[in-house]
């Protein structure tokens, strides 16, 4: 499942991004030298009409979103994120705002904010004894054969193949669509025992999401991509979505087709027939970066064979990270659910009412622009017969900075709107989580992989941190932790699945180099052991 590290977010104050991370991408940053007031000091601004400051910064820093935490930074952050802020609304071209001086805004954050932001520590139990795992690295075949970069992997999903296994081709096995977003490949791995292999199937720009549908009504399966359009953040017109027709059946790499074109930076597309007029249609998160992004519904007026969409706009912010399709209310027309990243961090239910139209029902607002949004999944957790939300925050683009807040959250679905949040593990660097039951016992689990850039994966903390995690659920909305794996959060994304046809699940992670040898293996399979060979 996908996630774009930094979908190159540019969270700040006034006007603020992923990536993620993803998404989901900002994977650069420069940090500026921090200015001192030179003829008054903050302290002396702020005295002399500290009540109005106040309420002058409260304003200014809410006029766009929930205004910042303090302690989501230290104190040696903050002229940075007030100057950015300051920069955002600048360029915005907004008037209806009254900035106040620079200096006693930043002192406004500092004086509130800690020296620095302590990393809390969550205690892991030993793994069941029941429950082993084998590691395995995969390759893939050099798409760009030109570049010198390594495998960003920005999505991997499961594909439920028919081939089962070399032994028993009565089970059923699972193969593996995967992006590369630094150098364009998209892939299908297969997992036959006598002859894995990972085919190349389309070269893009930037790829983030897959999606699967059989868009074209001729009963076999076809591949939707969102293309960036760029690795690193900008707004620009080179994002666009794509078609591969039939793409198990080919043994060749294909051309794809423009399914839309000329937009800002695309992160996830999902299909669905949301007009009932029995073909499939399109949502599309738009992701952009300041002055592009939007949501788009791609209304599929074609015929079945020949596929024709026209653009209709849903949302106009940017930032959208995931747009995954689900029935919310149960009516019998399909809903989607909406990650806004960016100032917003938002969850957003879009309702179907039919004709094209969606009433907009907020499921958690997360209350802070820096709080570092990268992924969602809808499912049941508890097993009460509705659609909760699995939430990851664990973006670090906005500052490179690990955050104490970072982790993975349930959004129990108890009737109504806003759902009600549950923090399940502080998670620095979260970046996706999948629900699957991973031990057989009956009730759904939560794997979890972490992505921090390398200035903070290298650090001295971030190389003590989990980066791979299992929350056992042991009843119903109580999780137990499990540390897989510590000290390699390079996963921007994961999948679970049963990949090799024996009955139990697999976890297939995606790497995302930042640096190293272009030659480095892109994906790992953690073969489950729980049912003996």
């Amino acid at each position: 499942m996908s996630a774009v590290p930094g979908c190159s977010r540019t969270k700040s104050l006034a006007l603020l991004i992923p990536l993620l991370s993803i998404v989901l991408t900002s994977c650069q940053s420069e940090k500026q030298p921090e200015a001192k007031p030179t003829t008054e000091t903050a302290e002396t601004a702020v005295d002399r009409q500290p009540g109005a400051i106040d309420e002058q910064t409260r304003a200014f820093c809410s006029g766009c979103h929930a205004i910042p935490l303090p302690e989501s930074f230290p104190k040696s952050a903050w002229y940075d994120e007030v100057k950015r802020g300051f920069d955002f609304y600048h360029q915005s071209n907004r008037k209806d705002l009254s900035p106040p001086p620079v200096q006693p805004v930043v002192e406004y954050f500092r004086s509130r904010a800690p020296d620095t932001l302590t990393i809390p520590t969550e205690n892991s139990s030993p793994n069941p004894n029941h429950v082993r795992f084998h590691k395995v690295q995969i390759s893939l075949p050099r798409a760009n054969k030109g570049s010198a970069m390594p495998a960003a992997i920005s999505f991997v999903g499961h594909v439920v193949s028919s081939s089962g296994t070399a032994s028993d081709v009565t089970r059923t096995a699972s193969d593996v669509t995967i992006s590369d977003m630094a150098n364009g490949g998209i892939y299908l791995h297969r997992f036959a025992i006598q002859s894995p292999d990972s085919r190349l199937l389309m070269q893009l720009e930037h790829p983030a999401g897959l999606s699967r549908c059989d868009l074209n009504g001729n009963g076999r399966m076809d591949l939707v991509a969102a293309d960036l359009g760029s690795f690193n953040p900008a707004d620009h017109d080179r994002g666009r979505v794509m078609w591969l027709p039939d793409f198990e059946q080919s043994s060749v790499m294909q051309t794809p087709k423009a399914i839309i074109q000329g937009i800002g930076r695309v992160a996830d597309i999902q299909p669905a027939d949301f007009d009932g007029d029995g073909d499939i249609d399109l949502v599309v998160a738009e992701f952009g970066w300041h002055q592009t992004g939007k949501i788009l519904w791609l209304r599929n007026d074609g015929n079945q064979s020949e596929p024709h969409f026209n653009p209709h706009s849903i949302d106009q912010r940017p930032g959208t990270i995931h747009v995954p399709v689900v029935d919310l209310n149960r009516d019998g027309k399909p809903d989607f659910v909406a990650l806004i990243s960016q100032e917003f961090e938002v969850i957003e239910a879009f309702l179907n009412q039919g004709e094209g139209t969606f009433q907009k029902q907020t499921i958690h607002q997360a209350g802070d622009p820096a709080f570092g949004s990268s992924g969602i999944q809808i499912v049941d957790l508890d097993g009460d017969g509705d659609d909760d939300v699995v939430y990851t925050n664990g973006d670090m683009f906005d500052s490179f900075l690990i955050k104490p807040y970072h982790g993975i959250q349930w959004l129990e679905n108890t009737g109504g709107f806003p759902f009600k949040a549950h923090r399940l593990a502080l998670f620095p660097g979260a970046h996706r989580a999948i629900v699957s039951d991973l031990d057989q016992d009956g009730d759904l689990d939560i794997i979890a992989g972490a992505f921090l850039p390398a200035s903070a994966r290298n650090s001295e903390v971030g190389r003590q941190l989990d980066s791979l995690i299992w929350l056992e659920q042991t009843h119903p909305g109580e999780f137990v932790r499990h540390s897989l794996e510590t000290g390699n959060c390079i996963h921007a994304t994961l999948d679970v699945a049963d990949f090799d046809g024996d009955g139990d699940q697999d976890i297939a992670v995606g790497l995302f180099r930042d640096s190293g040898a272009a030659d480095q293996a892109a994906v790992e399979i953690w073969w489950n052991q729980s049912i003996a060979k």
